[in-house]
């Protein structure tokens, strides 16, 4: 397969799943998970685009791309309320302070939800639609469209290379835990958008690359519950500190498991990109060799 027959064709698929998830955000009844599921498949076209700023060019692909990412950051608030109620739920913390609290907060969340709802009833999303069809009908340079394996190795070992630079982050740095998330996650996704293309040693990335983006999820939504939690408003001290202490000691169970399955894992995920890398270099000294 060419670089324009897969993206051609995983562009189409995404956009079909846009297709089948918006009736659900659109549903009087409120589905759970119909934001989050838009939320994923915006992102994995973004993911996408980015990566076609190879056979379409970086000023089209980031046009399309542009508008998706807006939408997605529209609808970031809105998740972000949804993970805090469900963070929050997992606590045992019996408090009716804390219990009134957690009721008055659903009305924010019901606020954003119908403002998200808004935006995607304006047409941006129509519009970005129609840009991304415009751009899966323009031809692509010959010269462009490569072999789509080699392009797929390529990608990975880069998006691989991005995780080894920030894998040392240590368990105190929120920050930089959250860019390490972010690295984990372009890489799998990568991953598994062209795993057919890839031999079997980057193919297995996929695993381990979900595992860490998922600890590391964990992690990120306990962080951004503790900040929310210091400074809400309408919480009495006590109340505060017992929910911060429960957060913290959920934080310190998520930072342990994260650990214990990084070192093994970690092993995994570098040993296979590392051979992959040392028979590309092989093979490209007998080219120069032969010549």
């Amino acid at each position: 397969m060419n670089i324009s027959e897969f993206f051609r064709s995983q562009l189409q698929s995404l956009d079909g799943e846009l297709t089948l998830v918006l009736p659900r955000v659109h549903a009087p009844k409120p589905d759970d998970e119909a934001i989050h599921d838009l939320r994923v498949t915006i992102r994995r076209l973004r993911v996408l685009l980015k990566l076609g700023r190879a056979p379409y060019g970086r000023f089209y692909a980031d046009a399309v791309r542009a508008g998706f990412t807006r939408l997605h950051r529209s609808t970031g608030l809105l998740r972000d309320e949804e993970v805090l109620h469900e963070t929050l739920a997992k606590l045992n913390v019996r408090d009716a302070a804390f219990a009134s609290w957690k009721t008055s907060r659903l009305a924010r969340e019901r606020l954003l939800r119908r403002r998200a709802v808004q935006l995607l009833h304006s047409g941006a999303l129509e519009e970005s639609r129609e840009m991304l069809a415009a751009l899966v009908r323009l031809p692509v340079k010959p010269k462009h469209d490569d072999d789509l394996s080699t392009f797929a190795r390529k990608e990975v070992l880069r998006a691989q290379k991005k995780v080894e630079g920030l894998r040392d982050t240590p368990a105190t740095d929120t920050a930089g835990l959250h860019e390490l998330r972010i690295a984990y996650k372009g890489l799998r996704y990568a991953v598994e958008m062209m795993q057919g293309a890839l031999p079997i040693d980057l193919a297995a990335l996929a695993k381990p690359a979900a595992t860490f983006q998922k600890r590391l999820g964990e992690l990120h939504d306990l962080d951004m519950a503790i900040a929310s939690i210091g400074r809400a408003r309408g919480i009495p001290a006590p109340t505060r500190s017992r929910v911060l202490a429960a957060l913290r000691r959920a934080r310190k169970v998520s930072v342990d498991r994260y650990i214990s399955e990084m070192r093994p894992q970690a092993e995994l995920t570098r040993k296979p990109a590392e051979a992959t890398l040392k028979g590309a270099q092989r093979g490209l000294r007998r080219n120069e060799s032969s010549k």
